[in-house]
């Protein structure tokens, strides 16, 4: 039974409209992952790893990965924000793969929390595998990989959030963006 999930970040952003300010904290790479980004590790061959040539140019990108095994692997960063009138872009690169009943999935997260930390919603660009439980709701919505290349992603938040029905807008006080690979046998 082999499964493995990957992603591979060139850059993560989240700037404000209103003033144009770069909310993320390291969200090129260029320095290590340890101001603004947070490991969880879970299971055997989960990793982070920052690099240079991943895709071909000198600048660093990061990679999550989870091979074999239930467990994930994410590097995580919480962000206040100021209002959801955000514009968010990302580039990466997704790969996912599983044998038999087990799945694997991989991507980036934007978990929409409210003060306290509580996930009221959440956006995914994710690349999974048939068996993957995961399926659009009232606070989940899925943005589907179209292939594993490098591929560019931009929204605004605010209009993101209308594909949540159960998630007000007005609750959110943070978000955390996540990047992860994980594998499972069962939800």
């Amino acid at each position: 039974m082999t499964r493995r999930a990957l992603i591979l970040l060139l850059m993560v952003a989240l700037p404000s409209y209103a003033g144009a300010i770069e909310l993320v904290t390291n969200g090129g790479f260029e320095t290590d992952t340890s101001p603004g980004w947070e490991k969880d590790l879970v299971g055997t061959g989960a990793g982070v790893t920052r690099s240079t040539g991943y895709d071909g140019d000198p600048d660093y990108e990061v990679l999550v990965e989870k091979g074999t095994g239930n467990g994930h692997g994410k590097l995580d960063q919480i962000i206040a924000v100021p209002s959801v009138d955000l514009a968010f872009s990302v580039n990466a690169k997704i790969q996912v793969l599983a044998t038999s009943d087990a799945w694997a999935a991989a991507g980036v997260a934007l978990h929409y929390e409210s003060y306290l930390g509580d996930i009221l919603g959440t956006t995914m660009i994710v690349g999974k595998t048939s068996y993957c439980p995961w399926a659009d709701s009232g606070n989940l919505h899925l943005i589907e990989a179209p292939d594993e290349a490098w591929n560019g992603y931009a929204f605004n938040v605010a209009d993101e959030l209308a594909n949540l029905a159960d998630v007000d807008p007005n609750a959110i006080r943070q978000i955390r963006i996540s990047l992860f690979a994980q594998v499972g046998d069962d939800c």
